[in-house]
């Protein structure tokens, strides 16, 4: 968690600190005291250096963190050791300055040269666009309902499902197919809603329950699938032969590889 201020105060201690064992964490806040912050002189450190004794280390501690102005918002020692180390680096850095300047400035340097480097733009007029825009959303949902696809508050995936939708059904082999002749079936239409009352139970039988026309609409609905499943499968099954037959029906040969004899 600390590692990258640790290796930049070059602190040679166990990594990485365990905020969570008292030992080390008073070992590392004497240590800031002592090399990096410097705030008491080197008589007054003595209390800090106390780790092993618990109560004059406690009582050092928290007039240290009032003497070196540590805010009295951050309660963790988390956020008490974070505020310690970035206070080490500044103080670090303001002791160093004309050896971490160069640096600094070679940074910028090459930041400029990165920010006048020629742009590539792109060919591709797919890189340009912009998923989020209020337009394209509404040409996503338009063309959602131009293959008849159910509305998604997600335009997304609604684009998504008109992309599958275009690759199954309206590519050239699927084109060539005639189309299927008959009544469409539709589905969860209830005989009352029509205005009849005729059921389609057989004679002697209960009409069917509202659950039972659920289950029955669901078992429908997986037949459907079902033969969705089928369909591509057996779609598959054919390229898959037609690419072994294109590969048998042109074998090549590599003389090279022949041997003439034992």
């Amino acid at each position: 968690m600390f590692e990258r201020y640790l290796s930049a105060l070059q602190y040679t201690g166990n990594q990485p600190v365990n905020i969570d064992d008292l030992k080390e964490f008073r070992s590392l806040v004497s240590w800031l005291e002592d090399q990096k912050i410097r705030h008491y002189t080197i008589e007054n450190r003595e209390s800090l250096k106390q780790i092993g004794t618990v109560d004059v280390w406690e009582a050092a501690y928290d007039k240290y963190k009032l003497d070196v102005g540590l805010p009295y918002e951050l309660v963790t020692r988390q956020e008490q050791l974070t505020w310690l180390l970035l206070h080490a680096v500044r103080l670090e850095y303001s002791d160093n300055v004309d050896i971490y300047r160069p640096l600094s400035g070679a940074r910028k340097v090459e930041e400029q040269k990165k920010s006048n480097a020629p742009e590539v733009k792109s060919t591709n007029p797919f890189d340009s666009l912009d998923f989020t825009n209020a337009q394209f959303e509404e040409g996503a949902r338009k063309l959602a309902d131009r293959l008849g696809i159910a509305y998604h508050p997600d335009h997304l995936v609604s684009l998504r499902a008109a992309g599958r939708v275009i690759h199954d059904c309206l590519n050239k082999e699927t084109l060539k197919e005639p189309l299927i002749a008959g009544q469409p079936f539709v589905l969860g239409v209830d005989s009352k809603r029509n205005g009849t009352t005729s059921t389609t139970t057989p004679a002697g039988k209960p009409p069917h329950t509202d659950v039972e026309r659920e289950v029955e609409k669901a078992a429908q609905i997986l037949r459907l699938l079902q033969i969705q499943n089928m369909r591509s499968m057996q779609t598959t099954i054919n390229e898959t032969i037609v690419a072994v037959q294109n590969v048998t029906a042109d074998p090549k040969t590599d003389s090279a590889l022949g041997k003439v004899g034992v």
